[in-house]
């Protein structure tokens, strides 16, 4: 009797059931294809990719320690060139002028204090920077610093104020920074 209502049913609203059976047969292809193609797929490049990170991570582990030593003096022999020589301070302070003009900042005071780091043979300079401008040019200043074009150096604090001035929307910047300059003249 079920039976014979369900044959009924179908005869009477065939488009649905054919709907039907096509929603069934393309969910049963989509999961076919996710089960049998795609997961082992997915699965195997994952453990792939776990296999490589580990591997890297591992890197360094796996070299002997002459050869780490060795890559480390190279890495230590290139921080040493781009260090500028005491006798460049001038030229590094021009550069700081020049990054401040070409974003349209006035830089009204810089001061510093030198301290010798006699192991390393270098004078390290603690310098206090006052510039002042609108708030993006203040940020396209602080992207140049840390860019590396110039000496390296580290920027240490960062302080922001409302300048009191006749120009609405300036603000004053306040930064430390750290600079390395190397004791012989290069």
């Amino acid at each position: 009797m079920n039976l014979s209502i369900v044959k009924q049913i179908l005869t009477l609203r065939k488009k649905t059931s054919l709907a039907i059976a096509i929603l069934f047969v393309s969910a049963l292809t989509l999961q076919l294809f996710i089960n049998f193609y795609q997961k082992p797929k997915v699965d195997k490049l994952q453990s792939d990719w776990l296999k490589l990170r580990e591997q890297e991570g591992r890197g360094a582990a796996l070299l002997d320690r002459d050869t780490l030593y060795r890559n480390g003096q190279l890495d230590l022999a290139k921080f040493h060139e781009k260090i500028y020589g005491k006798v460049h301070f001038a030229r590094f302070i021009g550069e700081l002028y020049e990054m401040a003009s070409r974003n349209n900042l006035d830089l009204s005071a810089i001061s510093y204090k030198p301290t010798n780091e006699k192991e390393e043979n270098l004078v390290n300079y603690a310098l206090t920077l006052k510039v002042s401008g609108k708030y993006p040019q203040l940020k396209r200043f602080i992207y140049d610093l840390g860019s590396g074009k110039s000496n390296i150096l580290v920027i240490d604090s960062i302080g922001m104020s409302s300048a009191s001035g006749v120009v609405p929307d300036t603000v004053e910047l306040k930064l430390s920074i750290t600079s390395w300059f190397a004791m012989e003249a290069k």
